[in-house]
């Protein structure tokens, strides 16, 4: 019985993230590059994502609804997140990197989102070692 619920359920699942890259190959290379850029702020970011990926989806869609402000304007809104607050503090630069790649590819950016954790889970492919720090 149980297997057959699950089954059931990865039937009902949405499209895996393999998928996801297969349809959006431009924003996952996108994201890849974001990744190279600062890999401390991505590690960090995926790791907030993996514990709230509620509040990943929020930022995403603040960025792609707000295109021309800063993070901290996001910030302003949201005092009550001590994980973000310190993300801000150290990788604002970085924040506002991978709000700029939301906002460029917003259906990209809105699809991924319908996974939770779905950042966390690519940075296990994108960062090998937070894999193994994380396993530990």
């Amino acid at each position: 019985m149980l297997r057959v619920l699950s089954l059931c359920l990865l039937a009902a699942a949405p499209p895996q993230l393999t998928e996801w890259k297969l349809h959006h190959r431009d924003a996952a290379q996108a994201l890849a590059s974001w990744v190279r850029s600062d890999q401390t702020a991505a590690r960090k970011l995926f790791a907030w994502d993996g514990v709230h990926p509620e509040q990943t989806k929020e930022l995403v869609d603040w960025a792609i609804d707000k295109p021309d402000e800063d993070v901290v304007a996001f910030h302003t809104k949201h005092r009550d997140w001590p994980q973000f607050e310190e993300l801000l503090d150290k990788h604002r630069n970085a924040l506002n990197g991978f709000a700029a790649w939301a906002r460029q590819h917003r259906d990209a950016a809105k699809e991924l989102m319908q996974h939770p954790r779905a950042l966390e889970s690519l940075g296990k492919e994108l960062l090998p070692k937070a894999r193994q720090a994380r396993t530990r």
